[in-house]
């Protein structure tokens, strides 16, 4: 009896050491072994056509031409689930010294007792390799009866960065890692040269970091599918997803519930919309492939990216997008860096945003007539269209210039007796006289023709003194004191006029406006292009890209308790501070906004409020 034991002992040693190795792809593998993921919201086996997005990245794994294997994506679409199995793989098929980095030390030590830990207990062929000691199991090192070892530390503590040769390496979260890290970690993998392999797992982080420079060096493949309609294969686009513009409440907010009922996918190349349900999320996953963007890099570094689109629904999607917009308006842009980094999985670059929310352009082209535009008779009246051509002195249109070193930006716009506006041109110029062309060409009265004087300011000074144009600066103050004839008080958001005597015959119009309350005005006014709301505030359909991106150059902060309009990095805002110029301009001409009567308290914020 004794010996047919040791015979079955030594038949079973055998069969062990001459069974030949397993090659399927780890996630064919993995459907096999994995009976269950730890906190999935899909019960039972591994099944990986639940997310298709990670074979291709679990194949580049165990590709020996391979060394770096960097991914990229949003967060709850199974990005540390790459690890995981690809854990489970090595340690039955390919064992050798293997570090597991999470941020700190005690997230590590909760990956390796929940996460991890649970995961090979529902992986039997993980499982058997168990030392004899179950408690081994339970630390930061982990050995294997195959002579496997698996470390589960911390990234952040350095020390847990040196000393040890390693096979594999894998990285959960880099963009939590301190600066220089990544590079450190991944040293220690040079000791098994072409057999040494670093796995680095992340969503979003800063532009720049180290894991969004490591992104850069890989083939940087994205997540596509293929329209059954016109048969395009195209990345899954964030500006794609659409959804109806007039789901808004009564008081103009958005109502959710119907953009989240609205919402919908466009091809970019038929346009056909795809409806927001998993179904249709199944049906285009089913024609994924991934598509490198980066042909020029290393064979040895390959990238995946992928983001919420082909895993969530795009109505809810929408929702925390216009959610995050509110927010930032406010001058709190977290929701909406947390949006980009964790949904999109994109690099934050400082407030990265759309305009296509803000600005909605209008069925018409830049220098098109206007029928609802108003005029000024020959008293300086406004006429409301429509009206008799032979009472028009003027067009109601007004030029705002924003005066650089060597260069000037224009914005024409035209206005109805409202206070609705339509942009009819913009513009990069060279010279004062490329402004008189354009003030000549559209028919635009000196008088409301309106030059930022912050720079250059006595060139401004005598350009405005030889040609009857007015002066504008713009001024922290919320609010100044007017004097009524009457003996009366109003605070406005612009200064009484100020003289300027440049010698005996020549002196211009000067006023100062609130940068704050101006642009508050101007952030109202642009948010409607619904006559039932009140004034509209529109755009051609041609507006050049270089306008819009400027449209969206400042944020509202709050410092030192005051709230201001904030140049966001480096970003040009000179189109924008010719907006602010025309709300200005039509607030001076009572076009829009309102008086406020009485002493206001000094510093008081009026207009139109957070």
């Amino acid at each position: 009896m004794q010996a047919m034991m040791w015979l079955e002992l030594l038949d079973e040693i055998w069969r062990e050491c001459w069974k030949p190795p397993d090659r399927r792809p780890p996630w064919a593998w993995a459907e096999e072994h994995v009976h269950a993921i730890p906190y999935s919201p899909v019960p039972g086996r591994f099944r990986a056509d639940n997310s298709p997005w990670l074979k291709e990245p679990l194949e580049a794994l165990v590709d020996p031409r391979v060394r770096v294997v960097s991914v990229m994506a949003s967060i709850q679409s199974s990005k540390t689930t790459i690890g995981e199995l690809g854990l489970c793989y090595i340690i039955a098929n390919l064992p050798g010294p293997t570090l597991w980095l999470d941020q700190t030390d005690d997230d590590a030590r909760d990956q390796a007792e929940s996460r991890i830990g649970q995961l090979f207990e529902d992986c039997p062929a993980v499982k058997a390799l168990f030392p004899s000691n179950r408690h081994r199991m339970k630390t930061a090192t982990k050995h294997f009866s195959n002579g496997m070892t698996l470390w589960v530390l911390g990234a952040h503590n350095k020390t847990n960065l040196q000393r040890r040769s390693i096979r594999w390496l894998i990285g959960d979260e880099t963009w939590r890692w301190p600066n220089g890290h990544m590079a450190e970690a991944e040293a220690r993998v040079t000791a098994f040269g072409w057999l040494g392999k670093c796995l680095f797992l992340s969503q979003g982080g800063e532009e720049h970091d180290d894991t969004h420079r490591k992104f850069e060096t890989t083939d940087q493949r994205e997540w596509t599918f293929q329209c059954p309609e016109c048969e395009l294969r195209q990345p899954w686009k964030w500006e794609n997803v659409e959804w109806s513009k007039d789901a808004r409440d009564e008081t103009g907010e958005w109502d959710f519930a119907q953009i989240r009922a609205t919402a919908s996918l466009r091809c970019e190349g038929c346009g056909h919309q795809f409806e927001d349900s998993d179904r249709t999320r199944r049906r285009l996953n089913t024609t994924g492939r991934y598509v490198a963007q980066n042909l020029n890099a290393s064979p040895e570094n390959v990238g995946f990216h992928w983001n919420a689109l082909c895993a969530m629904s795009w109505g809810r999607l929408a929702e925390l997008y216009l959610r995050a917009k509110q927010a930032a308006r406010m001058g709190d842009l977290e929701p909406l860096k947390i949006f980009y980094q964790k949904r999109l999985a994109l690099p934050w670059r400082d407030f990265v945003d759309d305009f296509r929310l803000e600005i909605e352009p209008s069925g018409y082209r830049l220098g098109e007539s206007w029928e609802s535009e108003a005029a000024l008779d020959a008293k300086g009246r406004i006429l409301e269209a429509p009206f008799a051509p032979e009472e028009a002195a003027a067009p109601m249109r007004i030029l705002t210039v924003d005066c650089q070193m060597d260069h000037l930006f224009a914005v024409a716009r035209g206005w109805a007796a409202d206070g609705s506006s339509r942009l009819l041109w913009h513009e990069r110029l060279l010279t004062w006289d490329d402004v008189d062309e354009l003030q000549e060409r559209f028919g635009i009265h000196s008088n409301l023709v309106f030059v930022d004087a912050g720079h250059a300011t006595y060139d401004v000074y005598r350009e405005c003194a030889k040609r009857g144009w007015t002066a504008l600066m713009g001024d922290r103050r919320p609010t100044f004191l007017h004097r009524l004839r009457d003996g009366r008080k109003v605070h406005r958001f612009y200064s009484p006029r100020r003289k300027v005597v440049l010698n005996r015959t020549q002196g211009c119009s000067v006023f100062y406006w609130s940068n704050l309350n101006i642009k508050d005005m101007l952030a109202r006014l642009r948010r409607n292009q619904d006559p039932e709301r009140g004034p509209t505030w529109e755009i051609p359909e041609d507006a050049a890209e270089d306008y819009l991106k400027q449209m969206e150059s400042e944020r509202r902060v709050k410092k030192g308790g005051k709230w201001l309009w904030q140049q966001i990095g480096d970003r040009p805002n000179h189109y924008l501070d010719c907006e602010a110029m025309q709300v200005c301009a039509a607030v001076m001409l009572k076009l829009v906004g309102r008086e406020a009567g009485g002493d206001a308290p000094e510093g008081e914020e009026e207009g139109a409020g957070d």
